[in-house]
């Protein structure tokens, strides 16, 4: 069973954004690579993406609620 992925990640416009995104995101949600970090990380890529990039992200378990992550 694959996960589903939002679809904004496939986007010329994401992609042109994603290495800016990806340290903003460590920057905001710290680097403690834990249990549970996942969601600290969505959060936080969540915020940024709405915030300076008007995208609204949907995370891996809001579209996958029959996964458990940790």
């Amino acid at each position: 069973m694959a996960l589903k992925q939002d679809p904004i990640e496939l986007t010329d416009e994401y992609k042109a954004i994603q290495a800016e995104l990806e340290s903003k995101i460590i920057a905001k949600a710290g680097e403690n690579f834990g249990m549970g970090y996942c969601h600290m990380y969505w959060a936080a890529k969540k915020e940024i993406l709405k915030e300076e990039f008007g995208m609204d992200w949907k995370s891996p378990s809001r579209l996958n609620p029959d996964v458990r992550f940790d």
